[in-house]
């Protein structure tokens, strides 16, 4: 949802800037000086729609790009302060001068020296506002080309959750953690999901809670051997490059999908880094993937597992692992310096604000800590 509502408060802010400087080059080159003043009111009360969606979409933004290091999520976080006091200090006080100088039919030298510093202004906002909608557009995958694949498997790996198994396009490499948006043939809904299987696998895996959706319908019900679209692989919630530091992941539910593409190629490259996994989920079969898990942490001696379990009680005989939620005391009962490691954190979107919280409340510096929520699933 703050996702769409940034795209549509973006979208907005673009077209009133677009309308404001072309009714402006239009009104100078063939209109009249009424024409010229009657756009300039129009400017001016168009302002009252402009400067809100200009506020919602530096608010979506900024929370959207929290914790992210995709380089263009940092790319857009870095045009936005520009064209923020590019709105705020240049094209909103123009906007007030010129309708007051054109309604007072003040068209002098410095009505034009006003007219042409509004005019430099709206072209800078509306080519770094062009360039964060393409990046945009980008981020979620639906402006990269396509390819064609076919499903060549299903299974139930958790109580209310499949994987999909797709064959692996010719060339496509992906990086542990990225994701793919895939699109179905019957009518053509997509879905960002990430990447399950390691890069060495010679299909490719993805996982969802099947929710009752038209996406989800539809992909549970095509037959092996459909044919459908994915674009990708897109992302960067991907490993930090220093292999001698430790990592936390942290997950909650379907959000185990990347670090089970990270984990499964440490096993597969006999990895060195120390990795260590607190999953979260309300009880052992809601739990997607969990057997896997606890066979690579005990194949690997630099992979540590903490399973806890939300939804039952402690001592309960099904489960003899960790309870409750993940918090400072659980991880300090496992971690040997808590503030050593960088920390990855995926989930729902409310796992995932206080999991940052609760970190940054530990002292963690925002720098080590990665996130991704997973919204809609």
């Amino acid at each position: 949802m703050k996702t769409r509502v940034h795209a549509i408060a973006g979208a907005l802010c673009l077209l009133t800037i677009l309308t404001f400087w072309t009714s402006t080059i239009i009104s100078e080159v063939f209109g009249s000086y009424e024409t010229i003043a009657m756009v300039k009111g129009m400017i001016l009360k168009g302002m009252f729609i402009l400067i809100p969606a200009m506020a919602i979409v530096g608010a979506s933004g900024a929370s959207l790009g929290k914790g992210r290091r995709d380089a263009l999520v940092s790319a857009k976080m870095k045009r936005m302060p520009i064209i923020a006091a590019n709105g705020l200090l240049i094209l909103v006080p123009m906007a007030f001068l010129l309708e007051a100088r054109a309604s007072a039919g003040t068209f002098d030298g410095l009505f034009y020296l006003l007219q042409g510093v509004e005019l430099v202004a709206g072209a800078v906002n509306l080519t770094l506002m062009g360039l964060n909608m393409r990046d945009g557009i980008r981020l979620s995958g639906k402006g990269t080309s396509q390819d064609s694949v076919k499903l060549t498997g299903r299974e139930t790996v958790a109580e209310g959750t499949m994987a999909f198994h797709v064959t692996k396009p010719e060339g496509f490499d992906h990086k542990p953690g990225q994701w793919i948006r895939m699109t179905l043939p019957n009518n053509g809904g997509s879905r960002v999901l990430s990447i399950v299987s390691a890069p060495h696998e010679a299909q490719l895996t993805v996982a969802t809670r099947m929710t009752d959706s038209a996406f989800k319908r539809g992909l549970k019900d095509l037959p092996e051997g459909a044919e459908l679209k994915i674009a990708g692989p897109s992302g960067n919630f991907t490993l930090h490059e220093d292999a001698a530091g430790p990592v936390v992941f942290i997950a909650g539910g379907i959000g185990i999908t990347p670090f089970l593409s990270m984990i499964r190629h440490a096993a597969q490259t006999n990895s060195a880094r120390n990795m260590t996994l607190f999953y979260s989920n309300r009880d052992p079969s809601a739990a997607a993937f969990l057997a896997e898990l606890e066979t690579l942490a005990a194949a690997n001696p630099n992979f540590q597992l903490v399973a806890t379990m939300t939804g039952l009680e402690a001592g309960t005989s099904a489960w003899s692992g960790e309870t409750g939620l993940v918090d400072l005391k659980m991880l300090a009962r496992y971690l040997p310096d808590p503030k050593a490691p960088v920390y990855y954190c995926v989930g729902p979107a409310g796992m995932v604000s206080g999991t940052k919280e609760m970190l940054a409340g530990a002292g963690i510096a925002n720098d080590r800590i990665v996130v991704e929520t997973f919204t809609g699933y």
